[in-house]
């Protein structure tokens, strides 16, 4: 029996990309294989994705069937994806749009982010960079709104934020995560853990006074080490002993899950969380943990949607009230902790490849 074939496109090398933005790619292109999939890739430098799409063009004269496309966008305007930020292969992209489109291949692509209509984007790059970007941007959103059948967004609450694009071609497609048997017994000091950022943008100070005030309750703060030594002067660890600042990747994060309870996303809200979907979070659930994040934002919301957890108002005494309640409380620690295992084999990076294929499969007109 013929293996069912797809393409994947990434304008940009989708391996070595192991933090960030980086990890969606590899993981999303690995769990097509895994589900099944002979993928053809479109990846990598200009010249590479030149090459491989005249390949492609051959083999679809010559009589190949695909069932689907699927591609990664990137934070930057397609053109400026090389190393030295060059248009040097202007047209690779939209041509491959174009041939898929002319074969009538159901295609969607993955939008990542919308940081460049925020204010904060002109401040990060100056206005004459902006400008330029900006207007590749919205030419890149109309190719978009042309070419394809459907654009996959972090969250559907993205979608407003987004331009040119229709509300019919727009679908969630959050980000997924391995599964890891990392269960505590809900006994002894309720250890609650935090992987992540730290900086003006991602700020949690209000996290840092409830540990402090609550006893019995121990934080593990896993963040990058520059992160944390360019704020470390805002967040004293006060005199409990009970907030230990660490600096883990990778592998280097299993020891630090096995010893959590429960897990925290209880982040300041700002606008753009109103419709992030936070990559630790999946990674979390991944490991069957329960998590605390902050009401008002989408992780709060797709927290209580799961049952994977629980709201909190990002202050430190509710905060410190949600952390005292599960210490004291501990068979709801273990409903939250069984109720995240049964739900997290559906929110797995091969869950979000068969959810593409099933939803690329209805949109295919070919018969």
């Amino acid at each position: 029996m013929t293996r069912p074939t797809m393409l994947f496109h990434a304008p940009y090398p989708i391996h070595g990309r192991a933090t960030g933005s980086g990890v969606r790619p590899a993981k999303m292109r690995q769990a097509f294989t895994d589900a099944g999939y002979d993928v053809i890739e479109i990846a990598g430098h200009g010249a590479e994705r030149a090459r491989a799409l005249r390949e492609l063009r051959w083999k679809l004269y010559r009589g190949l069937r695909l069932d689907f496309a699927y591609g990664e966008n990137s934070t930057m305007p397609t053109l400026l994806t090389e190393p030295h930020h060059l248009p040097t292969h202007p047209a690779v992209d939209l041509s491959l749009l174009r041939l898929l489109h002319r074969h009538r291949v159901p295609t969607g692509m993955f939008y990542r982010d919308v940081y460049w209509r925020f204010p904060a984007y002109v401040q990060d790059v100056g206005r004459l960079i902006a400008t330029g970007t900006t207007t590749l941007y919205h030419a890149e959103l109309l190719a978009m709104r042309r070419w394809l059948n459907r654009i996959y967004l972090p969250s559907q609450k993205m979608a407003p934020m987004v331009p040119w694009i229709r509300p019919e071609q727009t679908a969630p497609l959050p980000p997924g995560a391995a599964v890891h048997d990392s269960r505590r017994e809900a006994v002894g000091e309720l250890t609650a853990l935090y992987v992540g950022n730290v900086s003006e943008y991602y700020r949690m100070h209000e996290l840092f006074r409830a540990v402090d005030a609550t006893a019995g309750v121990r934080l593990i703060f896993c963040t990058p080490p520059e992160s944390w030594d360019a704020v470390r002067e805002q967040y004293p660890l006060g005199s409990s002993g009970r907030i230990e600042v660490v600096h883990a990747r990778g592998e280097e994060l299993l020891p630090l899950f096995a010893r959590a309870h429960l897990t925290l996303l209880t982040v300041e809200p700002a606008r753009y969380r109103d419709f992030a979907a936070p990559v630790k979070l999946f990674e979390y659930i991944g490991h069957g943990k329960p998590v605390l994040a902050t009401t008002g934002t989408h992780a709060g919301d797709l927290v209580s949607e799961l049952g994977a957890g629980a709201q909190v108002p990002y202050s430190s005494e509710r905060i410190a009230a949600a952390l005292a309640a599960l210490r004291d409380d501990r068979t709801e620690l273990t409903a939250l902790t069984d109720r995240v295992e049964a739900v997290r084999h559906e929110h797995t990076w091969s869950a979000r490849a068969r959810t593409v294929a099933a939803d690329l499969a209805a949109l295919d007109t070919r018969g």
